[in-house]
């Protein structure tokens, strides 16, 4: 048996579940007329509920939720498995067909407000007129708020979603590399970059560190990389969103953001543009590169012994600030489920009792447990007690007082497609970062401009 078994057992022996009581208590929150959370009962009619999701890091985790609520409620819930890069372009074909192939959308943040401001999903308080938000929910920077007004997330908005799979970056290194190199853990770029540097020059791994850097059709990729650097070196992309929504993408501090990706991606494979995130997960495996900052959903597959050669010698720590006296810039990639708009009303009803319930303390802890990134507040800070069992949920709770949004706006999809674009120029060394952020720039005014946002 596994050092990592022993502990993810130990871990669960620690939760508030186990056995017999986790199936009562289970059972408790997906039967009767109240639903999981509160208010919104469930439809004896409703046997069967079709939910789309991504082929993710963490999928195994929520085919897992989704056996157990069929289990203790009596509705199958059949998870429709696309690509990542499919799966919008799915919901959008199923809403816009009125087809309404599905039960519940399950939404990346770079979509999810095409959704909102199509009104394609509907509000929770519309469903359940007695719905009331719970206050043990992580919210992410606002992510299930909508503010038609400003076109932001902000709680003075309507509740579209609930969050599933709390996503961000962590700096993820191997701990005997750096002892080896007598390195101290960066809590700085420009740290990470000397030791990415040292590394590479030492002969001791192939490579220093491996961001995403690979662009992607649909979705964010190397924007999602790029983020916390950005952020964190003061970059942001408009002026005041909600109000000036003129962008700012090539500030100083967007520029110096682009030159340290790009410096970083330089001690990492030659060809930046083929390497997304299996890639990294790969490379980090097989012990070829020293560091990453990756999200903290792949951080099982490096624990994993079956299949990562690092996986007594890795470390987690919060991703680094541009300064020493500077804040982190953890971002936000947490996916979203949400009911379509269209449902009949007992299968809207069925629809959001199965998400309330996906975010009850049991199931998340559950979720925890088989290696999903949990969104609940208790269950991830008990997650970070027990550090021994997963020893990247400690730095993930840490980091959330600094989380950050990522392109979250109705022309999102648009503005993503930009990003990826320019973005993995400059990482690959096609254009140098002065000018690939003015030409990013020019692109985003044109697609603001173009969803009216800009006169």
């Amino acid at each position: 048996m596994t050092m990592t078994t022993l502990s993810r057992r130990r871990l669960l022996e620690a939760l508030p579940l186990g056995g017999v009581t986790l199936a009562a208590s289970l059972t408790a929150c997906a039967s009767g007329g109240t639903g999981a959370l509160g208010g919104g009962g469930g439809s004896g009619k409703v046997k069967e509920l079709i939910v789309p999701t991504a082929r993710t890091p963490w999928l195994d985790a929520y085919r897992r939720l989704a056996a157990a609520y069929e289990d203790v409620s009596g509705i199958r819930i059949v998870l429709r498995e696309f690509p990542y890069d499919g799966l919008y372009t799915q919901q959008v074909n199923a809403i816009q067909s009125n087809a309404l192939p599905f039960d519940v959308f399950q939404i990346d943040e770079a979509g999810l407000w095409n959704f909102f401001e199509n009104e394609w999903v509907v509000p929770f308080g519309e469903i359940d007129e007695k719905f009331a938000v719970d206050d043990g929910i992580l919210t992410y920077a606002g992510l299930p708020f909508w503010n038609s007004a400003t076109k932001t997330s902000n709680s003075q908005g309507e509740v579209m979603g609930y969050p599933i799979n709390g996503n961000m970056d962590l700096f993820v290194y191997r701990k005997d590399v750096y002892d080896e190199l007598g390195l101290g853990v960066p809590t700085t770029w420009d740290e990470a970059l000397h030791n990415a540097q040292a590394a590479k020059k030492s002969g001791k791994v192939q490579y220093g560190h491996v961001p995403r850097a690979q662009a992607t059709q649909n979705g964010l990729s190397i924007t999602y990389e790029f983020m916390p650097v950005f952020y964190s070196y003061g970059g942001s992309w408009f002026a005041d969103e909600g109000k000036d929504w003129t962008p700012t993408i090539n500030s100083d501090g967007g520029i110096a953001a682009a030159t340290m990706f790009r410096d970083l991606a330089l001690t990492g494979p030659e060809e930046t543009m083929t390497i997304g995130q299996a890639e990294v997960i790969s490379l980090m495996q097989g012990g070829r590169a020293m560091q990453t900052h990756a999200v903290a959903a792949a951080a099982n597959q490096f624990l994993d012994p079956d299949k990562s050669q690092i996986a007594e010698v890795v470390g987690f720590q919060e991703v680094p600030a541009a300064t020493p006296k500077g804040r982190s810039a953890p971002t936000s990639g947490t996916w979203s489920l949400c009911v379509p708009r269209g449902l009949a009303p007992e299968r809207a009803e069925a629809a959001l009792d199965y998400i309330k319930w996906v975010l009850s303390q049991d199931a998340q802890s559950m979720f925890m447990e088989s290696g999903g990134i949990p969104t609940r507040r208790s269950v991830l800070d008990l997650g970070a007690e027990n550090g021994e069992a997963s020893p990247y949920l400690e730095p993930l709770a840490r980091s959330m007082d600094d989380v950050r949004a990522p392109i979250r706006y109705s022309f999102g999809p648009a503005m993503a497609s930009q990003t990826e674009k320019h973005l993995s120029r400059i990482a690959a060394g096609e254009v140098e970062p002065r000018r690939g952020m003015g030409e990013l720039q020019d692109a985003v005014v044109r697609v603001v401009r173009e969803a009216g946002f800009l006169s």
